[in-house]
């Protein structure tokens, strides 16, 4: 059975004319148009459409099909238009970053445009950027990937900085020293993933190999600080989201004699926008604007 969405998007598609155009008004990146036009063929096992220098055209069979479809495909097209005016904005973000920085943004989104909806995914950023890429999710909010990978119609806003740093428990051995590369390399650290964007700009600032380092255990963000507030361990962390337990003197920020560079963070986003979207977006650079000028 075919999957009714596929006749819309096909429906759209023979309407415009241009893969673009027909994107546009799906809400759907070019890709994701094509991809689904493929699946349909594959499913029905006939060729829809030609390309030529104008654009695409309907195939004789595409063209049986569409006049066949056509009349209650639009039908349905214009109940979804009718009843379902708001769509849901999928969210690509890491739970920490969620809790700790942009719960209140989510937050005022609701207050504002109480009928749309926000669903989140937590995925590793590489496979977050191919979901962005395909359509599958609309928004990614992350620190900026060093990594040299390109995808098409993928932008970056940059909303501010954060700054990583080592953190210890206040009754460390190194609370009142300056501490070196050397001191770590014997020393339990507990830092994010091996692929995380803290772990890799923490050795690109070193200049040191990851194999020096002998007792470098790998867990989330919120084990790091459990552990190390309660053992000798050393953790990597963001400043930015231990502020209250430095604050409060759970943990303290370690003095070291290198410098961590700092990292952007920002939201990813591709050129399938749409009207909440667009409505989250400016949300978005409001709220960081805001705390910039605080």
């Amino acid at each position: 059975m075919v999957n009714l969405e596929l006749y819309k998007i096909f429906i759209t598609v023979a309407n415009e004319k241009n893969i673009t155009r027909a994107s546009e008004k799906l809400y759907l990146t070019q890709p994701a148009v094509t991809k689904h036009i493929k699946n349909l063929e594959n499913i029905l096992k006939i060729k829809l459409f030609t390309r030529s220098n104008y654009g695409i055209n309907l195939t004789k069979q595409g063209e049986e099909l569409y006049n066949t479809i056509k009349d209650a495909t639009n039908l349905l097209i214009n109940v979804e238009n009718k009843y379902f005016e708001n769509r849901e904005i999928k969210l690509g973000i890491h739970s920490t970053i969620l809790n700790k920085i942009f719960g209140k943004c989510i937050s005022r989104f609701y207050m504002e445009n109480p009928l749309s909806k926000i669903v989140t995914f937590n995925h590793e950023n590489e496979d977050m950027l191919k979901e962005l890429q395909n359509g599958d999710l609309d928004i990614i909010f992350s620190k900026r990937i060093k990594r040299n990978l390109i995808y098409d119609n993928i932008n970056f806003i940059k909303l501010g900085t954060w700054n990583d740093i080592l953190i210890a428990n206040p009754k460390s051995k190194y609370k009142d020293k300056k501490v070196k590369v050397s001191d770590l390399t014997q020393e339990i650290i507990c830092m994010p993933k091996k692929t995380s964007e803290t772990t890799l700009n923490f050795f690109d600032s070193i200049k040191c190999d990851y194999k020096e380092f002998k007792n470098i255990k790998h867990i989330t963000y919120s084990t790091i600080i459990n552990i190390v507030k309660n053992s000798s361990a050393i953790g990597l962390v963001t400043k930015e989201f231990v502020d209250d337990d430095i604050r409060n003197n759970n943990l303290i920020s370690l003095n070291t004699d290198f410098k961590i560079m700092p990292i952007d963070f920002g939201i990813y986003i591709n050129n399938n926008k749409f009207e909440d979207l667009n409505k989250f977006i400016i949300l978005i650079k409001k709220c960081f604007n805001e705390v910039t000028q605080k």
